[in-house]
């Protein structure tokens, strides 16, 4: 039997639900759901897509994107599109209906950044049609007031709502630890007294493309503010976690910037070993070796549990209301 067309009313329940939605990675599931119950059809999938630099794809001509299910593991390796589908719908950045599926890619910044695959699905009528230029617009426009407008990265305020989530499932992530790390551009302000604001800027864009480089693409990356960034990825141990921050530091390290010429980074980092901590107290433990880092002479890695493991730093015990007690 046909599903039943979608009514009016329904459609008027599901608008007035989606406005209520203040922060745009609740969009996509929401979404989802929203558009199966309006078909009549399952349950759909979320996929997060992210772009992936043309010389790690591992095949010739494959779509530059790596795609993977909302909630798995960050992805090791680019994965190439071939679902013909699914590859109309990123390119042209727009519904695809297909084979009976429903591909709605949600884009903000110029880039697809999810994409809807809802099975099953029939040709959408009218009125569903309607709705699907609304939900990708109210996407963008979350999307967008949570994306730092200089170097196109995630904002401190999505910071938040990510790595909240990201706590809350800890407990039930026993395969992989998972990491926190504040990036600061050596001697910033230097380079702005001297060189300008506007090279200055040029700099923390190029600064960006470098980070959001040098990790997977599942791991997120933020600009904090200023000068200073953050990362949160997951290895399966310290050690690797150390090492993936020392191969960022020494492409910083090797990287021409224009004008400037060299630039370093000092990066602290703390591992997210409590679900029941607050986002915050782990970036007062990343700025802590940060800090400690920039005095022992910058363009360093620093890991706040070995410096407290060591006596250089204050044990957690000092921490009160989520804040560090610095030097």
């Amino acid at each position: 039997m046909a599903p039943a067309p979608a009514t009016a009313d329904a459609l008027a329940r599901e608008i007035a639900s989606l406005l209520e939605l203040r922060q745009s990675v609740a969009v996509p599931a929401h979404a989802a759901t929203a558009l199966a119950r309006l078909l009549g059809t399952p349950e759909g999938r979320v996929l997060h897509v992210f772009p992936v630099a043309a010389a790690r794809i591992p095949e010739p001509g494959a779509l530059e994107y790596a795609i993977v299910a909302q909630g798995q593991e960050p992805l090791e390796a680019p994965i190439p599109v071939r679902d013909r589908a699914l590859l109309r719908a990123l390119r042209d950045r727009s519904p695809t209906h297909e084979d009976g599926r429903l591909f709605l890619p949600l884009s903000a910044g110029g880039e697809v950044r999810y994409v809807l695959e809802l099975p099953g699905a029939p040709d959408p009528g009218p009125l569903v049609r309607s709705f699907i230029p609304l939900l990708c617009a109210y996407y963008a426009v979350l999307a967008d007031a949570e994306t730092d407008p200089l170097t196109g990265l995630s904002s401190r305020r999505l910071f938040y709502s990510e790595v909240g989530g990201l706590l809350g499932r800890l407990a039930g992530s026993a395969r992989r630890c998972y990491f926190l790390a504040v990036v600061d551009v050596d001697h910033f302000k230097m380079i702005n007294d001297r060189f300008g604001h506007l090279y200055g800027d040029e700099i923390l864009i190029h600064f960006a493309r470098v980070l959001r480089a040098s990790f997977r693409a599942g791991d997120l990356v933020y600009r904090f503010g200023g000068e200073e960034f953050i990362v949160v990825f997951s290895s399966d141990t310290r050690e690797q976690a150390w090492a993936a921050l020392e191969r960022f530091r020494a492409c910083v390290e090797r990287y021409e910037f224009p004008r400037v010429g060299r630039v370093t980074a000092s990066v602290g980092f703390a591992r997210l070993d409590d679900p029941l901590t607050p986002a915050t107290t782990y970036v007062d433990r990343a700025d802590r070796a940060v800090y400690f880092a920039k005095s022992g002479g910058r363009n360093r890695v620093a890991e706040y549990e070995a410096l407290v493991a060591e006596g250089a730093l204050a044990p957690p015990a000092t921490e009160k209301g989520g804040e560090a007690t610095l030097f």
